[in-house]
């Protein structure tokens, strides 16, 4: 049951890509609202994970990941009844935040529920259910949209998690044994305000900005984030002072390898989510596939991904940190590849032309699952062991933030590309225009590919 509640969380992440196209149709919504709804839950749950940790500690970890199980059926179940787009985006940060009530406690299980011994071979199982739910996401999601069942479309997607999650809720509470509560400190309230505030000034311009042609109010946004994350930063240095527990702690920050740890962290994620966003509008609104014959395009990419991702950590223990390095580089060239896979324009059929993009997919996902699988481990071994808790919140938290800064990000610049959103642009716009704006796009995930390795040379090895 542990294992379905983080397919489920990763699942909601990326299922959602291959359905925007028909979501935003359906709704009649644009796709800065598409942005909004896959954005909002990745941020939601950005923001709360580390409070939902907490409230683990404190409360027992079963009792509030079934809490957390409950909750996140219900919000699916609310989200697939959502009248409009805008009821859509509100229900689906709900969802992120019930997201951040269950994830955090599956770790913290296994601490618990399995003997040292076990622990390794459960952790793996985790991180392949990640990758696992990274390539079911795109196909499941096509197929059930496909398939219409009861006419339902788009919202079975939302649907499906409803019998999952109160299986494993009842599983939870009949097979997990009951977990202590710890100490109740104080929840650093302020400190998840001005984050909430910082993140929400920062993504809500760049994704509205487009559609509104910058208007004037996007300017003041942007300057409230500095001046909201400048205010976090003296909170959290006064908690820290007064004996609490600060969301972010501001002793990591000032420790040069885990800074650099970020900045890897908000390149390499923010590239590949992007990504998965555009390709689900170049293979259904520019090739015209459908929602599975989209998703069957995703398949190179998640296939690299999630094989290189079981093989990253064993290659890192046998070659050492260079070999993230080398996963960044393969990224590069996958991205490269597939730029100029695309220049001569696409081929002369749907099929024929996702079928060309293959390699470039396939090598990209590999870089990534290599660079994914041992990144936070490597980050971490650059603090001291004693602040490796505190540490891990942090980057689940920038890791999160990053996914929905990458979806603002590369949607505007792909809708600028492209000259309006691409929903209106399907019935008249040729195939080449939405190929040519994934290009441009190709050239932004290069760069960033490029500078996470950069920084992954950089890191220092070991805490000091």
């Amino acid at each position: 049951m542990l294992l379905a509640a983080t397919f489920m969380g990763i699942l909601d992440v990326l299922i959602v890509n291959v359905a925007a196209p028909s979501i935003q149709r359906d709704l009649r919504a644009g796709f800065s609202d598409i942005q909004l709804v896959i954005s909002g839950y990745v941020l939601a749950y950005a923001v709360a994970l580390t409070t939902g940790g907490r409230l683990g500690g404190a409360y027992g970890h079963k009792r509030v990941f079934i809490t957390g199980l409950l909750a996140f059926a219900a919000m699916s179940t609310a989200c697939a009844v959502a009248p409009n787009v805008e009821a859509l985006v509100v229900l689906r940060i709900g969802q992120g935040l019930t997201a951040a009530l269950m994830l955090p406690q599956v770790l913290a299980l296994i601490q618990t529920v399995f003997p040292p011994e076990e622990r390794p071979r459960a952790l793996a199982r985790y991180g392949a259910t990640m990758g696992l739910g990274a390539i079911a996401g795109q196909l499941l999601g096509g197929l059930l949209i496909d398939l219409d069942i009861l006419g339902l479309g788009w919202r079975s997607v939302f649907l499906v998690n409803v019998p999952v999650g109160l299986a494993a809720a009842a599983c939870a509470a009949v097979l997990l044994p009951a977990s202590r509560p710890g100490p109740r400190h104080r929840l650093d309230i302020p400190g998840l305000l001005l984050t909430a505030i910082a993140m929400t000034l920062l993504v809500y311009p760049l994704i509205r900005g487009q559609a509104g042609g910058w208007p004037l109010w996007i300017w003041p946004s942007f300057a409230g984030s500095v001046l909201a994350l400048a205010a976090l930063w003296r909170v959290e240095q006064r908690c820290a002072r007064s004996g609490g527990s600060p969301l972010l702690q501001p002793s990591l920050l000032r420790k040069r390898g885990f800074s650099l740890g970020l900045a890897v962290v908000v390149a390499f994620y923010s590239g590949n989510y992007g990504l998965f966003l555009l390709l689900a509008y170049v293979f259904q609104e520019g090739m015209h596939l459908s929602p599975l014959g989209s998703g069957t395009a995703f398949l190179p990419l998640g296939v690299g991904f999630a094989a290189a991702s079981m093989a990253g950590r064993k290659l890192v223990a046998r070659h050492g940190r260079n070999v993230l390095v080398a996963g960044a580089a393969a990224m590069a060239a996958g991205y490269l590849l597939l730029i100029v896979t695309l220049l001569p324009g696409p081929a002369p059929t749907a099929p024929l032309a996702a079928l060309a993009m293959a390699p470039a997919l396939l090598v990209a996902g590999a870089g990534g699952g290599i660079v994914a699988a041992p990144l936070v481990g490597s980050i971490l071994a650059t603090v001291p062991e004693q602040d490796a808790g505190a540490g891990s919140a942090v980057l689940l938290t920038v890791n999160q933030a990053a996914i929905s800064l990458g979806v603002a990000v590369f949607g505007t610049l792909f809708v600028a590309l492209l000259g309006t959103d691409p929903q209106d642009a399907a019935a008249s716009t040729p195939v080449t225009d939405f190929t040519e704006a994934l290009i441009g796009c190709s050239w932004l995930l290069v760069a960033l590919a490029v500078i996470t390795g950069l920084l992954l040379r950089r890191l220092p090895r070991q805490a000091g």
